[in-house]
């Protein structure tokens, strides 16, 4: 990357793999309404923006210890690059979930995953413009031990890592609880 130059990566603090919390909901949005400027580094997402009027980002609640998002190099020598995923449960086998699976299997998805900790001042965006999260599975459960919904999204082409956003930098959901609950929108 042109703005990179290689330098140390010093441990960074007592605990630095311990796994933290994260909010029980995961912000998508569509990946074809949006535009995302990462810095000349390739990591940071320093703009994103929802494109068109009435366009916003949908707070979706899932079982946060069900969580698993993150990036994988693939790739042959010379042309390696990241593939992204995250996969999660949604409690629940309402109405709104079925419409939900329905009209965005096929759509080009990003997604936000933010952290519990409120001293936080970053989350995590999975999915590229170039290459935007899909639905792999959404298999709904719904028997005598559990009602819900597993869901994955996947990219099926490689990019860049997954971005680090500033919380400050997220658009606002179409749900002001959710807004407020995730400290959105200058709430």
């Amino acid at each position: 990357m042109p703005g990179y130059s290689f330098v140390s990566v010093p441990k960074s603090g007592n605990n630095p793999g311990m796994p933290s919390g994260k909010k029980n909901i995961v912000i998508l949005f569509d990946m074809d309404k949006a535009t995302m400027t990462r810095d000349e580094k390739g990591v940071t997402v320093s703009a994103l923006t929802m494109v068109g009027t009435g366009t916003t980002p949908i707070g979706l609640f899932v079982d946060q210890k069900s969580i698993d998002a993150g990036d994988e190099v693939e790739g042959d020598v010379y042309s390696r690059g990241f593939l992204h995923h995250v996969n999660f449960d949604h409690p629940g086998t309402e109405l709104a979930i079925a419409e939900f699976k329905a009209n965005n299997v096929n759509a080009n998805l990003g997604a936000i995953v933010i952290g519990c900790d409120p001293s936080e001042t970053t989350a995590k965006v999975y999915g590229t413009p170039c290459a935007p999260l899909t639905m792999q599975a959404g298999n709904e459960q719904d028997t005598s031990e559990a009602h819900n919904n597993h869901f994955e999204l996947k990219t099926e082409l490689r990019t860049y890592p997954a971005g680090i956003i500033a919380k400050s930098a997220i658009p606002a959901t179409d749900n002001a609880d959710i807004n407020t609950f995730l400290g959105l929108g200058g709430v």
